[in-house]
């Protein structure tokens, strides 16, 4: 099987609230994580619901995560830098409730960005600093 990577550059901005010395004029990284997430997991389920002849009607997700600002400030080495916890809400209409849940846990088992937040993985970091 060969190994499909995708190595083109992708341009967004990004920026933080003032209290983390921004000017609040984009998302911040961590926000865009959340939406990685929530799109990746909205786009299975339409495709797996499409797979399997599953009526969709609407599809809408929220996402949210709780972070506390003193692991990211370096306030406290008792807090980690990132969420504590991530929560995503669907609402989905359309066909049976039942083929509904069924087919958003089957995303979940497929998604990506749901298994590299959930499971965590090896980050290479390379610098050239000369």
């Amino acid at each position: 099987m060969q190994e499909m990577t995708h190595r083109e550059p992708f341009m967004f901005d990004a920026d933080h609230p003032p209290v983390l010395v921004g000017s609040d004029q984009g998302p911040t990284p961590i926000e865009y994580v959340l939406h990685a997430l929530a799109a990746c997991l909205t786009a299975g389920l339409v495709n797996v619901a499409a797979a399997r002849g599953v009526h969709l009607d609407e599809v809408s997700s929220t996402v949210e995560g709780d972070i506390d600002l003193l692991g990211i400030l370096g306030l406290s080495d008792e807090v980690r830098n990132g969420y504590q916890q991530i929560r995503i809400s669907f609402k989905l209409r359309g066909d049976d409730p039942a083929k509904l849940r069924d087919v958003l846990e089957r995303s979940k088992q497929r998604s990506a960005v749901y298994d590299i937040i959930t499971n965590g993985v090896p980050v290479v970091i390379e610098v050239d600093a000369g």
